[in-house]
């Protein structure tokens, strides 16, 4: 097991559950995520794609994830700047809805922005009760990507747009009613619920599980999602308003 202190992905092969831990390390930032822990996150779960079965998400500390590091954001500047942005969100959360192993995410605490987007990613979610689910993005004069793609499918068109432009947080219940997660647990018993969750899928022959994940995988792809994030990151991401709202999060 080890991490890397640029990415602050930790990767961590338990052997005899088939299983891959990847856990977003920087509770310092509450996991957020810069271009190069995006970059490893994808590189990570690729890892786990070809060593085991099972990979499961997990954040450090007190919170899942807290989306991306707003001040990657705040330092856009150049057309060049937006495309590796939005090139390492489209690795990183189309890398976790595609990858040929199934991804648990286990969600402590806050998952918000990006974070929120790599729990609809995952094939399945387990949350304990203090979780929190929140698109922000709009509020410092962004949108979220990933969610504007896939979670209208997942929760509802009306309930997407109201996440998406209030920017307010739902609860862990709310989130299982609404289809985001499929079970909430008590803080204390999160890791033992993923560890059922994953027994269960291990039940089943290794070809079988892949086949599910890749048709269903294909019946959500249209090929059109890389451009897509890239030209709503341009108009957004380099606005002053943009600009201005990240550096005030930032100050504040």
């Amino acid at each position: 097991m080890g991490s890397s202190d640029a990415s602050a992905i930790d990767y961590d092969l338990r052997a005899e559950s088939e299983t891959a831990w990847i856990t977003i390390d920087r509770p310092e930032k509450r996991n957020a995520l810069d271009l190069e822990g995006w970059r490893a996150l994808r590189g990570a779960v690729d890892r786990a794609s070809e060593e085991a079965r099972v990979a499961v998400l997990a954040g450090a500390g007190d919170a899942f994830c807290a989306g991306d590091d707003i001040a990657t954001v705040a330092g856009l500047e150049s057309e060049a700047d937006v495309r590796a942005l939005a090139d390492c969100l489209h690795d990183g959360l189309y890398g976790v809805e595609r990858a040929p192993v199934p991804v648990v995410a286990a969600v402590d605490g806050p998952a918000y922005g990006g974070g929120f987007e790599l729990v609809a990613a995952a094939d399945l979610a387990v949350a304990t009760d203090r979780a929190a689910f929140a698109l922000p993005e709009t509020t410092i004069g962004a949108y979220p990507p990933y969610a504007a793609d896939r979670i209208g499918a997942i929760c509802g068109r009306k309930r997407l747009m109201e996440l998406a432009l209030t920017g307010d947080p739902v609860d862990a219940a709310t989130a299982r009613e609404w289809g985001l997660v499929n079970r909430v647990v008590d803080e204390g018993d999160l890791a033992g619920a993923v560890a059922d969750l994953v027994d269960r899928i291990l039940d089943a022959p290794a070809p079988a599980t892949r086949l599910a994940k890749a048709a269903v995988a294909r019946s959500l792809a249209d090929g059109g999602e890389r451009d897509r994030i890239a030209g709503g990151f341009a108009r957004v991401a380099t606005s002053e308003d943009c600009r201005d709202a990240a550096r005030a999060f930032l100050d504040g």
